[in-house]
């Protein structure tokens, strides 16, 4: 009895292996199936709004392509002059997560190409005095004193280091905190100017801005005295912070 039984066992063993190997197999495709794959996601922070394609490889390892644009209008002032100005966020990344624990906790490392503007303007047509260099100036009525700048913040290209918490593995919906910054580099201030000004003080003498007189020639070398100060004032820029919430789903 006990060797009839024993036979049974040794004829069913190969069947009882095969289903064995089939069930873990089953097993792991579900869990393959669970995880893993492409993630659309909806993204704002100090960049603006932006969306995200994010693939992930593994529990370990995702990459990510994003886009972030958005454009407002704003007053700001440097050196006592009110400036009109319109601020234009624009940046492309391409980022690597590592989730060190295989959770939703992640270093992230990149790159991005860099947009990001400032542009503004001041104008005075009489009322109004601005402090360029060591000298005060206001312009004319009839042909009032412009300031244009033009404020690229940092090189096209810049890298990125981050950490943050999201881009889960598993699929579904998903919710990301990302914390980092962007080397950008050293912003670069252009100032145009134009018009007609006299210095306060000595009303009744003006002179053209772009001129040859010795007043428009000392108002020139204060204007570039005045890109100093605004390079100066903005070098913070050359790390730009970056904080960003998002929303998404992995499919």
């Amino acid at each position: 009895m006990l060797k009839t039984t024993l036979n049974l066992r040794l004829i069913c063993l190969p069947f009882m292996l095969l289903t064995q190997q089939s069930i873990a197999q089953d097993d792991a495709q579900d869990i393959s199936a669970d995880g893993g794959g492409l993630a659309v996601i909806a993204k704002v922070g100090t960049l603006g709004p932006g969306l995200e394609l994010d693939y992930s490889f593994n529990e370990s390892w995702n990459i990510r392509l994003q886009a972030n644009g958005y454009t407002y209008s704003d007053t700001f002032e440097e050196d006592d002059i009110d400036y009109n100005g319109e601020i234009e966020l624009s940046t492309y990344g391409a980022l690597v997560d590592w989730r060190p624990f295989d959770g939703v906790f992640h270093i992230t490392g990149g790159a991005y190409i860099n947009g990001n503007e400032l542009r503004g303007d001041a104008i005075s047509s009489g009322s109004e005095i601005f402090e360029i260099g060591d000298l005060e100036y206001r312009g004319s009525s009839t042909d009032p004193l412009t300031l244009d700048t033009a404020i690229v913040l940092g090189d096209e290209t810049a890298g990125y280091l981050g950490f943050g918490w999201g881009q889960s593995y598993e699929d579904g919906f998903m919710f990301s905190l990302e914390i980092g910054v962007l080397f950008s580099g050293e912003p670069d201030v252009q100032l145009d100017v134009a018009g007609t000004a006299e210095v306060v003080g000595y009303p009744g003498y003006q002179f053209d801005v772009n001129g040859t007189s010795p007043e428009a020639i000392e108002f020139q070398a204060n204007v570039a005295d005045e890109i100093v100060n605004l390079e100066e004032d903005i070098s913070d820029f050359e790390i730009y912070p970056v904080i960003a919430l998002g929303i998404g789903y992995r499919f």
